[in-house]
């Protein structure tokens, strides 16, 4: 394989690895989270009086300091007064500036992280599973975003015996699973930078067809394994390299080498970018000592271990 040919066949792995990996970041939790909410809506106001793209409630928005309370925290009718925090005013104000309520959401996901991390030591659940639910940081998050912090931590400590629900009937549960798996914390994105992000996006969205055999191949049987032996057979080959090689170009040995180095320099980078964000965390506050231990050394070990049965 040339040079040339390795760095074409690397660029495309690559790309196909960064599609395979979109969906992972904290502005795509941000924007799954605002759809599955109010449908991209900043100014919804739901049945009980929630508000904006992440339907917050009075009590959400006091705990952030946007909202100075009005003594009826729960009842959501908004007959206080707002302090001014991220430039909000009103309630007309908060519903006319997405940017706000994603800095308003970004500020209580670490205020909940905290209080979940440090009171009920949600930390220590993060990669155990509770009736069949892998339980992760943006789950638990997403979690006590619908139900609050302190229900989700209880139903940690209580092995899942309960499925709290918010006012709408929503299973808690059903949050811990729809957003399992991104990654949570960091500044605050913009909200033009929500509305880009992808979470769905998967590398089955972009999977390869193959073009149909030539005519007289013999892949139009009724045998899947039958018109598969038939074709390599009317093209040739001896053995399934020789046909890879025809087809691209490319030797499967050489293929091979090409992705287990890729599947290491995204292990690394991985891992650096998990010691970074946490450390950061760490130091901006929004993570504990020993949550910031636990998940770096999983990430080290972890690499570790996939680069042993890599090499």
């Amino acid at each position: 394989m040339t040079g040339r040919a390795r760095r074409r066949l690397a660029y495309l792995l690559l790309f196909a690895a960064g599609v395979a990996l979109a969906g992972i970041t904290y502005t795509d939790f941000l924007k799954a989270l605002s759809q599955r909410e109010s449908s991209l809506n900043a100014d919804a106001i739901n049945d009980l009086g929630c508000v904006g793209l992440f339907q917050f409630g009075e009590a959400a928005l006091q705990d952030v300091g946007v909202y100075a309370g009005d003594g009826t925290p729960r009842t959501n009718d908004w007959d206080g007064t707002f302090t001014g925090k991220y430039g909000v005013r009103s309630l007309a104000d908060f519903l006319a500036d997405p940017d706000a309520q994603v800095q308003a959401v970004t500020t209580y996901h670490q205020a909940v992280w905290n209080t979940l991390s440090g009171r009920y030591n949600a930390s220590s659940y993060i990669g155990n599973t509770i009736d069949g639910i892998a339980i992760t940081q943006s789950g638990l998050v997403a979690a006590a975003h619908l139900v609050g912090a302190g229900t989700v931590g209880k139903w940690l400590a209580s092995g899942g015996s309960t499925d709290p629900r918010d006012g709408n009937g929503t299973a808690m549960t059903a949050y811990l699973r729809t957003f399992a798996g991104y990654a949570v914390g960091g500044p605050a994105p913009t909200y033009a930078e929500v509305l880009a992000a992808d979470p769905t996006a998967s590398a089955s969205a972009y999977s390869y067809t193959p073009p149909p055999l030539a005519p007289g191949s013999g892949a139009a049987t009724s045998s899947g394994s039958a018109g598969l032996l038939s074709a390599a057979q009317s093209y040739g080959f001896t053995s399934a390299g020789q046909g890879f090689e025809a087809a691209t170009g490319y030797r499967m040995g050489d293929v091979r080498d090409l992705l287990v180095n890729v599947a290491a320099m995204l292990l690394l980078t991985w891992t650096a970018y998990v010691v970074i964000s946490k450390w950061r965390a760490f130091a901006e506050g929004f993570e504990t000592k020993q949550g910031m231990a636990i998940d770096i050394v999983r990430a080290i070990v972890l690499t570790c271990v996939v680069l042993m049965l890599l090499l």
